[in-house]
Protein backbone atom coordinates (compact mmCIF):
# COMPACT_ATOMS: atom_id res chain seq x y z
CA UNK A 1 0.00 0.00 0.00
CA UNK A 2 3.18 2.69 -0.24
CA UNK A 3 2.16 4.28 -3.14
CA UNK A 4 -1.53 4.33 -1.84
CA UNK A 5 -0.79 7.47 -0.74
CA UNK A 6 1.22 8.74 -3.53
CA UNK A 7 -1.72 7.82 -5.60
CA UNK A 8 -4.23 9.97 -2.97
CA UNK A 9 -2.03 12.53 -2.69
CA UNK A 10 -1.94 12.71 -6.21
CA UNK A 11 -5.88 12.85 -6.39
CA UNK A 12 -5.79 15.18 -3.24
CA UNK A 13 -3.53 17.56 -5.68
CA UNK A 14 -5.94 17.49 -8.75
CA UNK A 15 -9.12 18.10 -6.08
CA UNK A 16 -8.12 21.30 -4.41
CA UNK A 17 -7.96 23.10 -7.87
CA UNK A 18 -11.29 22.24 -9.13
CA UNK A 19 -13.25 22.01 -5.60
CA UNK A 20 -14.54 25.48 -6.84
CA UNK A 21 -15.55 25.01 -10.01
CA UNK A 22 -18.70 23.33 -10.91
CA UNK A 23 -17.84 21.35 -14.39
CA UNK A 24 -21.16 19.08 -15.26
CA UNK A 25 -20.71 15.33 -14.56
CA UNK A 26 -21.93 13.16 -17.40
CA UNK A 27 -24.82 10.93 -17.30
CA UNK A 28 -23.47 8.32 -19.75
CA UNK A 29 -21.63 5.88 -16.85
CA UNK A 30 -20.08 3.03 -17.34
CA UNK A 31 -20.30 -1.11 -15.92
CA UNK A 32 -15.83 -1.13 -15.97
CA UNK A 33 -15.36 -4.99 -14.81
CA UNK A 34 -11.93 -5.84 -13.40
CA UNK A 35 -10.90 -9.69 -13.66
CA UNK A 36 -7.56 -9.00 -11.68
CA UNK A 37 -9.50 -7.68 -8.90
CA UNK A 38 -12.46 -9.95 -9.26
CA UNK A 39 -15.21 -6.46 -9.48
CA UNK A 40 -17.82 -4.25 -11.05
CA UNK A 41 -18.26 -1.02 -10.39
CA UNK A 42 -19.75 2.25 -12.37
CA UNK A 43 -17.51 4.55 -13.25
CA UNK A 44 -18.40 7.90 -15.21
CA UNK A 45 -15.62 7.83 -17.03
CA UNK A 46 -12.76 5.25 -18.08
CA UNK A 47 -10.70 5.31 -15.23
CA UNK A 48 -6.99 5.18 -14.97
CA UNK A 49 -5.23 2.01 -13.16
CA UNK A 50 -1.88 2.39 -11.48
CA UNK A 51 -0.30 -0.58 -10.02
CA UNK A 52 0.75 0.53 -6.31
CA UNK A 53 3.26 -1.95 -5.71
CA UNK A 54 3.81 -5.48 -5.53
CA UNK A 55 5.27 -7.53 -2.48
CA UNK A 56 6.09 -11.14 -3.01
CA UNK A 57 1.96 -12.77 -2.89
CA UNK A 58 -0.17 -9.22 -2.41
CA UNK A 59 -0.68 -6.93 -5.42
CA UNK A 60 -2.47 -3.65 -4.80
CA UNK A 61 -3.97 -1.05 -7.81
CA UNK A 62 -5.41 1.89 -7.99
CA UNK A 63 -8.44 3.16 -10.24
CA UNK A 64 -9.28 6.71 -10.58
CA UNK A 65 -11.13 8.72 -12.77
CA UNK A 66 -11.66 12.40 -11.66
CA UNK A 67 -14.67 14.33 -13.69
CA UNK A 68 -14.56 17.67 -11.87
CA UNK A 69 -15.51 18.73 -9.01
CA UNK A 70 -15.82 14.86 -7.99
CA UNK A 71 -13.09 12.01 -7.47
CA UNK A 72 -14.05 8.20 -8.02
CA UNK A 73 -11.34 5.51 -6.86
CA UNK A 74 -11.52 2.07 -6.31
CA UNK A 75 -8.37 1.12 -4.67
CA UNK A 76 -7.78 -2.93 -4.89
CA UNK A 77 -5.61 -5.69 -3.22
CA UNK A 78 -4.96 -8.99 -4.65
CA UNK A 79 -3.97 -11.80 -1.86
CA UNK A 80 -2.51 -15.59 -3.12
CA UNK A 81 -2.63 -16.56 0.24
CA UNK A 82 -6.01 -17.13 1.83
CA UNK A 83 -7.13 -14.54 4.55
CA UNK A 84 -8.63 -14.74 7.84
CA UNK A 85 -11.95 -12.73 7.69
CA UNK A 86 -13.06 -11.29 10.99
CA UNK A 87 -13.39 -8.26 12.69
CA UNK A 88 -9.38 -8.35 14.06
CA UNK A 89 -7.81 -8.59 10.63
CA UNK A 90 -10.43 -6.24 8.85
CA UNK A 91 -8.82 -3.70 11.77
CA UNK A 92 -5.82 -4.20 10.57
CA UNK A 93 -6.70 -3.59 7.59
CA UNK A 94 -8.37 -0.20 8.07
CA UNK A 95 -5.99 0.81 10.01
CA UNK A 96 -3.17 0.53 7.26
CA UNK A 97 -5.58 2.28 4.88
CA UNK A 98 -6.51 5.30 7.49
CA UNK A 99 -3.13 5.43 7.95
CA UNK A 100 -2.13 6.40 4.14
CA UNK A 101 -4.52 9.35 4.64
CA UNK A 102 -2.70 11.12 7.44
CA UNK A 103 -4.51 14.40 6.62
CA UNK A 104 -8.07 13.12 7.23
CA UNK A 105 -10.32 12.26 9.99
CA UNK A 106 -13.00 9.71 10.43
CA UNK A 107 -16.50 11.44 10.74
CA UNK A 108 -18.50 9.18 10.94
CA UNK A 109 -18.82 4.96 10.70
CA UNK A 110 -21.64 3.23 9.21
CA UNK A 111 -23.30 -0.16 7.73
CA UNK A 112 -21.45 -0.93 4.53
CA UNK A 113 -23.74 -0.71 1.27
CA UNK A 114 -23.84 -2.82 -0.39
CA UNK A 115 -22.78 -5.53 1.89
CA UNK A 116 -21.20 -8.62 -0.31
CA UNK A 117 -21.40 -12.07 1.50
CA UNK A 118 -17.93 -12.99 2.66
CA UNK A 119 -16.57 -9.88 3.42
CA UNK A 120 -16.22 -7.47 6.41
CA UNK A 121 -17.29 -4.19 5.48
CA UNK A 122 -17.86 -0.60 6.67
CA UNK A 123 -19.17 2.70 5.44
CA UNK A 124 -17.00 5.90 6.09
CA UNK A 125 -17.28 9.38 5.87
CA UNK A 126 -13.86 11.55 6.37
CA UNK A 127 -12.92 14.77 6.88
CA UNK A 128 -9.49 16.08 4.86
CA UNK A 129 -8.41 18.66 5.83
CA UNK A 130 -5.85 20.33 2.78
CA UNK A 131 -5.27 23.51 4.25
CA UNK A 132 -6.69 25.91 2.57
CA UNK A 133 -9.54 23.82 1.70
CA UNK A 134 -11.73 20.73 3.04
CA UNK A 135 -12.93 17.65 0.83
CA UNK A 136 -15.27 15.19 2.17
CA UNK A 137 -14.49 11.55 1.38
CA UNK A 138 -17.07 8.94 1.50
CA UNK A 139 -17.22 5.06 0.70
CA UNK A 140 -16.83 1.87 1.79
CA UNK A 141 -14.19 -0.57 2.86
CA UNK A 142 -14.09 -3.98 2.26
CA UNK A 143 -12.30 -6.88 3.34
CA UNK A 144 -12.18 -10.79 2.28
CA UNK A 145 -10.11 -13.94 1.58
CA UNK A 146 -8.37 -12.71 -1.06
CA UNK A 147 -9.27 -9.69 -1.88
CA UNK A 148 -9.26 -5.83 0.03
CA UNK A 149 -11.12 -3.13 -1.39
CA UNK A 150 -11.32 0.42 -0.56
CA UNK A 151 -14.16 2.03 -2.66
CA UNK A 152 -14.19 6.06 -2.20
CA UNK A 153 -15.28 9.24 -3.87
CA UNK A 154 -13.74 12.25 -2.89
CA UNK A 155 -15.84 16.58 -3.34
CA UNK A 156 -16.01 19.54 -1.89
CA UNK A 157 -19.32 20.33 -2.25
CA UNK A 158 -22.36 19.49 0.43
CA UNK A 159 -24.55 17.84 0.60
CA UNK A 160 -23.24 14.82 -1.20
CA UNK A 161 -23.29 14.75 -4.68
CA UNK A 162 -25.79 11.60 -6.11
CA UNK A 163 -23.28 10.71 -8.17
CA UNK A 164 -21.61 9.04 -5.12
CA UNK A 165 -23.53 6.82 -3.50
CA UNK A 166 -24.38 6.07 -7.45
CA UNK A 167 -20.33 4.76 -7.65
CA UNK A 168 -20.57 3.22 -4.38
CA UNK A 169 -24.08 1.53 -4.77
CA UNK A 170 -23.12 0.00 -7.90
CA UNK A 171 -19.80 -2.10 -6.80
CA UNK A 172 -19.83 -5.89 -6.44
CA UNK A 173 -17.89 -8.50 -6.02
CA UNK A 174 -17.52 -10.69 -9.26
CA UNK A 175 -17.31 -14.21 -7.31
CA UNK A 176 -17.67 -14.19 -3.52
CA UNK A 177 -16.22 -17.67 -3.28
CA UNK A 178 -12.87 -16.04 -3.88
Amino acid sequence: MRNFAARLALLFCLAVPIAGQGAGQTEEWKRYSNADGNFSVLFPVEPTDTLNGEQGEVRSHTLLALVRPNAYTVVYTTMTREQTVDEATYEVFKDAVFKELPKCSVVTVGAVSPAISGYIGHWYRLSCDMGNSTLTMTGNLYWGRHYAYAVMAMFATSPDPPTVKKFTDSFSVTDTSK
